[in-house]
Order: C-alpha cells, then structure tokens, then sequence
C-alpha cells in the first residue's frame, strides 16, 4: 500500500486550479487551437470527413495540415457536449487529467521496478514540477496538438516499461503490440514528432537495476517492426494514405532543415525547465540542513531514463527550423519524472523534520485554507465565465458582423485581409461564418477600413479602426 503525503497532493491540486481553470472559463485562444476546435465542430456536425476535414469555405476547405487524431477526438466532445465554447475547455480538461494518471502511473512502475517502493508516495512531486513550467497552462488553455500527443507518448512508453518486466513472450510480445498502437496514436496526433517513443526500449535501461541486452534489442525490435506493421495497414487505406502522402510532403518534407543559427528553440527549453532546476535546488539546501543530500543517486537510474526519453523527445526540436515553445510540450513530463525522481530521492534521505511533516494527516487549520482557497478559486472561474480573455477588438467586430449576417454564411473579403488568420479562426468558430477572398457577387464583403468601398457596395456602418463590413447596393 503506498503511504500518501497528503498536504503536497492538496497544494499541487490547487495550484494547478488556479492556474488553469480561471483562464479556461474565459472565450479567446491562440490562433492555431481555434481553428482545430472549429474543425472538430464541424467534423461533429457532418462538415468534412474523417481524412478530409473541413475548416472553412475560404481556408482549408479540406484541411491536411495535421494529422487527424486529436479533431476525431475532440469531435466527440462536440457531439456530446454542443457547441458552447466550454468544450474544446472540458476536452483539454481531460487530456490533462489523464496525463497526470499516466505520469503516476509511469512514476509508479519505474520505482517498483527499481525496488525503490519507498519512493512511490512522492508521485506528486513530478506532478508539481510539470505544473510549475509556465508553458503548462498555456497549452492545455490553447487546445494545441501537442497536449493529446504527450498523452500518448506517455502511455506507449508506460507500456515499453511494461513490456521489459514481462517473463513471458506472449506478455512481452502483447506489450511491444499495444505500444506501436499508441506510438502510432502519438503519430497521427501530431506526426513524427512523437517517434521517439519507438527508441524507448534502448533509453529504458537505466531504469532497470539488470536487464539483458538481448531482451533490450528484442524488444526494440518488436516494438519498431509492430510499429511498421500498423503503419503499413493504415496506409492500404486510399483515403489515410492521401491524406498523409499530402501531410507528409508539405508539412514534413517541406519543412524539414537543420538551424545551426537560430537557439530560439533551445533558449526555450532553458526556460521551461528552470523552474524544475530551481525547485530541486532549494530540496538540495533544504536536505543539506535536514538529513543526507546524497539520497538522490539511488534513483539516478531512473532518472536517467526519464531525461534521456525527454531530450529525444526535445533535442530534434531544437536542433531544426523551428520557433514555437509550445512544440516542446511532449517533452515536458518525461523531464519532470526525471527531476522528480532526483528530488525524491533527496526528500527520503532527509531528516526526521521532514518526513513526519509529509505524511501527517490534514489538521483543521491547514484544511480551512485549503478550503477557503478552493473556493476562491471557484468564485474567480465562475466570475470568468463568457468574458473575452484575448483579441477583444476581434470578438467584438465579428459579433457585430455575425449578429448582421447570421451564421452559417459566407462573406467576401478583400486580398489585403486574407492573411489575418485571427478573423478565419474566430469567424468560423464562433459564428460559423467562412471569409472568401474575393468572393464575386457576395452581398457582404470585409475589408479595411481605411479603403475605399468596392464598386457595388456600401457601407453597413460596422466598423472599427481595422476592419470595415460593407453590403452590396440593391
């Protein structure tokens, strides 16, 4: 039975409530996630298929900008849940709570293995290191890919873990089996950026005290071959293979390159795993005054496993042609097991000040604040509710254009605005409304204030400093 420390399990719930879930009560995302929850939508209602999504008439009319696991996914949401804003909020909300589980999960299969049992109740620890990384609400607020792809990253690597410990073949093989299935997942959440699950079985060794070679290779091998297997099948599918042949060569190939000049990419690593460094620092101190700081190395094989699994998953980012933080999200739970297991190891070395401080039951006091917090933060999401978090001039104009056209309609849109990717992302989903450049004989048609209204049109006096919707002349 593992030994709960229930004071740091209240605090890192907490605090991953009030970072997230104020934010997620409010409308408005970054601009890439609000067009994956408009394609979901659709997918939910009929618009678009399977391996031909649909975002708009006027952009990607059949969308093969990503692979199509995470829009099958949230559309279920949509159909169960309509349309409201909140369910592109509540479909992340479980992303990240089964992320959590399968990094517990993960933490307990790695101490158990390793024999180090008296490890197991500081899960929470990489927990509150995963949470303390600034990009970690941002993602899960932003409905970006790379949330779902951690998720199977983490369970394909779960069951490698697995897989090493079985005695039996038929196990073994089974594990290998359903861990290319999640690999493949991974693949079809986000592309070959979550490959690096198929190196697993190698950078697992040093979590295991002794492990033969040959069962390392084996399992390599199957897990790779089973991988290829599944791949191959999916790909006799004509339509899968359309889509990823054209995925592939635009997305892949296209932008594919090695950046020798640009550390953009490995300045942003530096910075989502300072905050990791800094906590591990201050248990160093702390230990140093309280008991052994030396307590870490004996789950150093483990954490080993874990940093190399997350510099895989982060190194080929920042080594190529790449400039947003949020691609190193995958990444992120691998490293904070790893530290995690750096830091419990010096918590379970520490004195006899610690440890009771840790295991002691809730007193009233401590469960009074945690109360009072719970429910400030409550109030505070429940206040946030509908309220425009971002691109408020957007939101606004769009509404007024909207509530002029209704929905479901098509406007046309002058050239110079085609390239404003926020007015096709909250156009479409918020009001289903598509934006057609150059749309002849539109009877609405947006366009730039400051321009002169086409001939055959006049204006509808909406308007702002930016945009300007016009209406054909009867």
């Amino acid at each position: 039975m593992i030994t709960l420390h229930p004071r740091p399990l209240v605090v890192v719930a907490l605090l991953a409530a009030f970072l997230l879930l104020p934010s997620m009560a409010t409308i408005g995302m970054f601009m890439d996630g609000t067009i994956y929850a408009a394609i979901s939508r659709n997918l939910a209602e009929g618009v678009g298929t399977m391996w031909a999504l649909h975002f708009s008439a006027g952009l990607f009319p059949v969308f093969r900008e990503h692979t199509p696991l995470v829009f099958w996914l949230q559309s279920f949401f949509f159909r169960l849940l309509g349309d409201g804003y909140l369910t592109e909020r509540v479909y992340d909300l479980v992303v990240m709570l089964a992320t959590a589980w399968l990094m517990r999960a993960l933490w307990l299969r790695l101490v158990m293995v390793r024999g180090l049992e008296s490890l197991a109740a500081f899960w929470w620890l990489p927990l509150l290191l995963w949470v303390l990384v600034p990009k970690w609400s941002w993602a899960y607020r932003n409905n970006v890919l790379e949330s779902t792809l951690a998720l199977f990253c983490l369970l394909s690597v779960l069951l490698v873990v697995h897989g090493l410990r079985a005695t039996d073949w038929r196990k073994a093989a089974m594990f290998a089996g359903v861990a290319a299935a999640a690999a493949l997942l991974a693949f079809l959440a986000k592309g070959p950026v979550g490959l690096f699950v198929l190196a697993a079985p190698v950078l697992l060794v040093p979590a295991f005290a002794r492990i033969g070679w040959r069962r390392v290779m084996t399992a390599q091998v199957a897990l790779a071959a089973a991988f290829a297997l599944l791949l191959a099948a999916l790909l006799a599918w004509p339509d899968a293979r359309e889509m990823l042949a054209f995925y592939w060569q635009k997305q892949v190939v296209g932008r594919s390159g090695v950046s020798g000049a640009d550390s953009g990419m490995l300045f942003e690593l530096v910075k989502k795993l300072a905050p990791m460094l800094l906590l591990l620092a201050g248990l160093r101190l702390w230990v140093r005054r309280d008991g052994r700081p030396g307590g870490w190395r004996k789950a150093g094989g483990p954490a080993v496993a874990m940093l190399a699994i997350g510099l895989a998953a982060s190194l080929p980012l920042v080594m190529g042609d790449l400039d947003s933080a949020h691609y190193l999200v995958p990444a992120l739970p691998f490293y904070a097991l790893g530290f995690g297991l750096v830091g419990a190891g010096l918590l379970e070395g520490a004195g006899d000040r610690t440890r009771p401080a840790l295991e002691a039951r809730l007193r009233m006091t401590f469960k009074m604040l945690a109360a009072a917090a719970a429910v400030v933060i409550l109030v505070v999401t429940l206040g946030r509710l509908g309220e425009v978090r971002r691109n408020e001039d957007y939101h606004a104009f769009l509404a007024q254009v909207a509530e002029a056209t209704g929905e479901r309609v098509s406007i046309g849109m002058d050239s110079a605005l085609y390239d404003d990717w926020y007015l096709h992302a909250i156009a479409q989903r918020h009001h289903r409304i598509s934006l057609v450049r150059d749309l002849s004989n539109a009877d609405w048609r947006l366009a730039p204030a400051a321009s002169t209204p086409a001939a055959g049109y006049r204006e509808s006096g909406i308007r702002n400093e930016h945009w300007a919707l016009r209406r054909r002349e009867d």
